[in-house]
């Protein structure tokens, strides 16, 4: 099997919301959870391993700008009634292969804004869950 050993940074990703690409991110994460466990029965080694419940989680930290713009287009202005989904796709400069994730149907799970003397710009960190991944579309 071959495979590219390409590396991504920061500069080659882009996020889009709602149809948008998003400029003023600047952290994102997302984990994909799946309960397991050891069937036992006779012995004292596990005879499989049984899967159960899938879970999605991630964050993202957004300018309060692009937050505000999000308020705006979300149903009675409430950012937590909100579902979308989020494109997250690596476009090398270098013309190497595009990888795209999508996460659908994300709901922000909790929000808080905040500012101390000196900030130049408020960062909100929303945490949010998801039904499911498509990877590498």
């Amino acid at each position: 099997m071959l495979y590219s050993s390409k590396q991504y940074s920061w500069n080659d990703i882009s996020i889009v919301i709602g149809g948008r690409i998003i400029e003023g991110v600047e952290d994102i994460e997302y984990t994909s959870k799946q309960d397991k466990a050891v069937l036992r029965g006779k012995g004292p080694k596990g005879h499989a391993i049984t899967r159960g419940n899938k879970d999605f989680e991630g964050k993202i930290t957004l300018w309060q700008s692009e937050i505000e713009s999000m308020i705006s287009e979300a149903p009675n202005k409430d950012l937590l009634s909100l579902s979308f989904d989020v494109i997250w796709a690596f476009v090398p400069d270098d013309g190497g292969a595009t990888v795209t994730d999508v996460l659908t149907t994300c709901e922000i799970t909790e929000y808080k804004k905040g500012m101390k003397q000196g900030d130049k710009n408020m960062l909100i960190e929303l945490p949010f869950i998801f039904l499911d991944v498509k990877p590498q579309q």
